[in-house]
């Protein structure tokens, strides 16, 4: 043990910082001697080379979705360029994902944006939805949910050998090929070849032979055309028609979701997104009815030392979670501590303290610090999650399941196929389903027995909440506070304070279990709770969770037209949210950005392959 504490001592897990300058107003990339868009035009550069590049203004017409893939997103200025165009386009969805290693500060976008006033609302939009600065994959929803950015940190070449998504136009947008290599070698556009549809085109700025040669390698049949302003040409592409396009599935219109807690909500609202209707299936006379309908909830990342796929899905998670939670009006506090307690956590969070992280991920404070950012006075400090969040969960649930059909209080006990692509539940012969998504939290294994599918272990246990009243030591409280356990700032008069483990998954609420939670307080905290009047103060709440072997969720394709996102464990309300909307998109026949890597750390059948 003592031989390996050290392991991942000075492991970086931050991007590289983008190294910039200003001459005559235009923004440079320092690393790369070369500059971020024309000298003589920035966005009409963007769309004669790329929105001309690529024929989207006639490609655009009467079609309901498109994708586009970009390889430097640099400024953005390619994205707000086609933002301006989706006005001509009223019933488009568009996914627009796009690759960068060194994302821009807010500021230096907003210096770069000022020049091109007829897209500064867009450009405004954008620095406002934009998510931190970590690695991976970033989900943002733009123009009302019609452009979905799938913001992908991390270095191009390096992320599309994890991607399988296919687009139908890129945006083949590095610095010069001379000044950076690695962005224009084989690998990086073999893999855009092999991430393009047939019939997909490609646009560029540079014409070199090599670049030319390759992108011929990888697929495309490229010609020049004229450049814009004093580039005398520029590349377009084409991946060849190999066989004709013949579609035989029809279009998901209706979507039946049996479970109306988080993963139900977040898939109904994905769905809604991509203009998909659905009606959420519970037994329940209302949303939220099971572990989603505590009082509040906490939002917050499991980080590993070994950042390993399981910390980086809960990154990704809650860089999402938190943003929405935010734009809902759900979020009840911003900021969640995790103390350096009980002694398991501290030894964690000493060797995070020995590596280096996001600020904006984790960043660490002693307990003077703690007691400062928490508003009351803390024995020991910690780490100090910026896009942590306490947030109100019936609400989030409420909201985000706005615009779905209801069938409340209607357990279902039968779901029938008419066909391949039909389905009735409870012998309702009168509405049809194309896809049917299982969401059930705690009864997602009877669900699963209803469809007839094994091989998915999950287990179930119950958890107990505290309610705790209010006194003049905690009121102050405007953090939450992560230790084993955690607690919330108060609301309505209380705290919240959790949680029990039950693996009997037993749902009385108790003294034993109020006395649990009081217990996992560290040292030196416990005095700001009076615990002597248990029985006569106390009030609480049990739920039931669901959770796999591996502690990681299950999502994904179960069947022809059958889904299933579950076994969330206690970490429902920072997972849902973007698994549900990735799920969505796996319906939809939309990109999925996860890197492969996760999607197979979520595989329902993950258990059974090994």
């Amino acid at each position: 043990m003592s031989e390996n504490l050290h392991m991942h001592d000075g492991a970086d897990y931050r991007l590289a910082e983008a190294k910039i300058s200003w001459r005559d107003n235009v923004i440079r990339a320092d690393s790369y001697d070369d500059v971020y868009f024309s000298v003589e035009g920035g966005l009409g550069e963007s769309r004669h080379v790329f929105l001309g590049g690529n024929n989207l203004p006639v490609r655009l017409q009467n079609i309901s979705h498109f994708t586009i893939a970009e390889t430097g997103f640099g400024t953005g200025l390619n994205l707000l360029a086609v933002m301006a165009e989706m006005h001509k386009f009223p019933a488009l969805q568009l996914d627009y994902i796009s690759f960068e290693a060194c994302p821009l500060e807010v500021d230096d976008l907003e210096r770069a944006h000022a020049p091109f006033g007829e897209v500064a609302a867009y450009a405004k939009a954008l620095r406002d939805a934009l998510p931190p600065r970590w690695h991976g994959t970033h989900m943002v929803p733009l123009l009302d949910g019609r452009v979905r950015l799938h913001l992908i940190y991390g270095q191009a070449e390096d992320m599309l050998a994890k991607m399988d998504f296919r687009a139908d136009a890129w945006f083949l947008d590095g610095f010069s090929p001379a000044k950076n290599a690695a962005m224009w070698n084989k690998n990086t556009l073999a893999h855009v070849g092999r991430l393009t549809r047939q019939g997909g085109t490609i646009s560029s700025f540079t014409v070199a032979s090599g670049v030319r040669d390759t992108l011929q390698d990888a697929g495309f049949i490229v010609e020049k055309c004229p450049g814009f302003g004093r580039k005398r040409h520029m590349l377009t592409g084409q991946k060849p028609l190999v066989t004709p396009k013949v579609t035989t599935s029809t279009r998901i219109k209706q979507v039946a979701i049996i479970g109306g807690g988080i993963a139900g909500a977040s898939i109904a609202a994905g769905l809604n997104r991509r203009g998909i209707a659905a009606t959420i299936f519970d037994s329940a006379e209302r949303l939220a009815h099971g572990a989603s309908g505590n009082r509040m909830a906490v939002q917050s990342p499991r980080l590993a030392v070994d950042h390993n796929v399981a910390s980086q899905l809960s990154t990704l998670c809650l860089s999402f979670a938190a943003r929405l939670s935010d734009t809902l009006d759900c979020s009840v506090a911003k900021q969640v501590i995790s103390l350096d307690w009980p002694h398991r956590e501290a030894v964690r969070q000493d060797k995070f303290r020995r590596q280096f992280w996001p600020t904006s991920l984790m960043r660490f404070v002693d307990a003077t610090e703690a007691s400062a950012l928490s508003g009351i006075a803390l024995p020991l400090g910690g780490a100090v999650h910026d896009y942590g969040r306490i947030i109100n969960p019936v609400k989030y649930v409420e909201r985000l399941a706005k615009g779905a059909a209801l069938a409340l209080a209607t357990k279902v006990t039968d779901v029938s196929r008419l066909d391949d692509q039909t389905f009735h539940m409870n012998d309702d012969r009168d509405i049809t389903y194309q896809a049917v998504v299982l969401a059930g939290g705690a009864d997602m294994t009877d669900i699963l027995k209803l469809m007839h599918k094994s091989g998915i272990p999950v287990e179930i246990t119950s958890g107990q909440v505290s309610h705790i009243p209010s006194n003049s030591g905690l009121k102050p409280l405007t953090a939450g506070l992560s230790f084993g356990g955690y607690l919330t700032p108060v609301d309505e008069g209380f705290h919240e304070l959790g949680a029990t483990f039950d693996r009997t998954a037993a749902m009385a609420v108790t003294d034993e279990g109020h006395g649990h939670n009081v217990g996992l307080l560290p040292k030196g905290m416990a005095g700001l709770i009076d615990a002597s009047n248990v029985s006569g103060g106390f009030t609480g709440r049990v739920s039931q969770r669901a959770s796999t072997p591996d502690r990681n969720p299950i999502m994904g394709h179960l069947a022809d037209h059958i889904y299933c996102l579950g076994a969330l464990g206690a970490r429902g309300m920072t997972f849902a949210p973007l698994l549900g909307d990735m799920l969505a998109a796996e319906i939809a026949d939309m990109p999925v950005s996860l890197a492969r890597d996760i999607r197979h750390a979520l595989d329902p059948f993950r258990f059974r392959m090994r």
